[in-house]
């Protein structure tokens, strides 16, 4: 289903710089639930909705009122479990994470205990919902916890891919324990604000560098910022860069982008 994550230097411009791929932006029906997490004067915000809905859904829609630098936005199609709770981006103090087309098979019996056990108990008081990406989030901040990153608003974008690596190798290690290593997990989004990571794990992930025009028309070079999209593989593609399988993106706070492997 649908991701996309946005990071600028200039909230007020950001509406215009996503005007030329609103279309993009958009979830097909049906869409079981959506949400939007956003950065705002040192807050982090949400806008969820949880009820199904029959029409195609407009993700970046609420980024035409809001003024955010970084922002992270998911339809869902399943049937897995509904509510607020359950509907992605899922949030943690700065952080905020999203995951797509993540198989149900995380959360089994077998699996979902051994890898909450990871978790220390004051992250896992945290977990409202019964999602495997909300336990996947706290995995990832468990690994930050471990190196004393959770809270550093200015980490370097390397720690991040790095707390990620370690959470895929614990969970795919699990997953294979379990009979299960053909387990689908989707891609992953996950921002403190400051800066982004974006993983290529299965469905198509798109980049596209953002721009706006300045006065007499030519790009403002003044104005940076990146879109990445998931999914979508109908999507037209003119203006995006194809995300290799594998592979993150990682967006600095000084609006740098790398790409790096997803190895531990």
């Amino acid at each position: 289903m649908k991701l996309f994550a946005c990071i600028c230097n200039q909230p007020p411009r950001l509406p215009t710089a996503l005007a030329p791929v609103r279309a993009t932006l958009v979830a097909a029906p049906p869409v079981s639930r959506w949400g939007l997490g956003y950065h705002q004067g040192g807050d982090v915000l949400l806008v969820r909705t949880p009820k199904e809905s029959p029409a195609a859904v407009d993700l970046a829609s609420p980024l035409t009122e809001i003024k955010t630098d970084c922002a992270i936005a998911q339809a869902v199609r399943d049937h897995g479990p509904g509510g607020t709770d359950n509907t992605p981006p899922f949030r943690y103090r700065r952080w905020l994470f999203a995951q797509t087309g993540l198989d149900s098979q995380l959360l089994t019996d077998e699996v979902g205990p051994r890898l909450t056990e990871h978790v220390p108990e004051y992250l896992r008081r945290n977990i409202r919902g019964r999602t495997p990406a909300e336990l996947m989030f706290h995995i990832f901040l468990a690994r930050l916890h471990d190196g004393g990153h959770i809270d550093d608003p200015n980490l370097p974008p390397v720690v991040t891919r790095n707390a990620l690596a370690a959470t895929l190798k614990l969970v795919r290690a699990e997953l294979a324990r379990a009979g299960k290593a053909d387990a689908v997990l989707g891609n992953i989004a996950v921002t403190n604000g400051r800066s982004m990571a974006v993983a290529h794990l299965h469905e198509p992930l798109r980049l596209r560098r953002l721009s706006v025009p300045a006065e007499r028309g030519e790009r403002d070079e003044s104005f940076r910022g990146f879109l990445l999209v998931s999914g979508g593989d109908g999507d037209v593609k003119e203006g995006f860069e194809d995300v290799p399988a594998q592979r993150a993106v990682l967006i600095s706070r000084d609006l740098q982008i790398s790409f790096a492997g997803l190895e531990p």
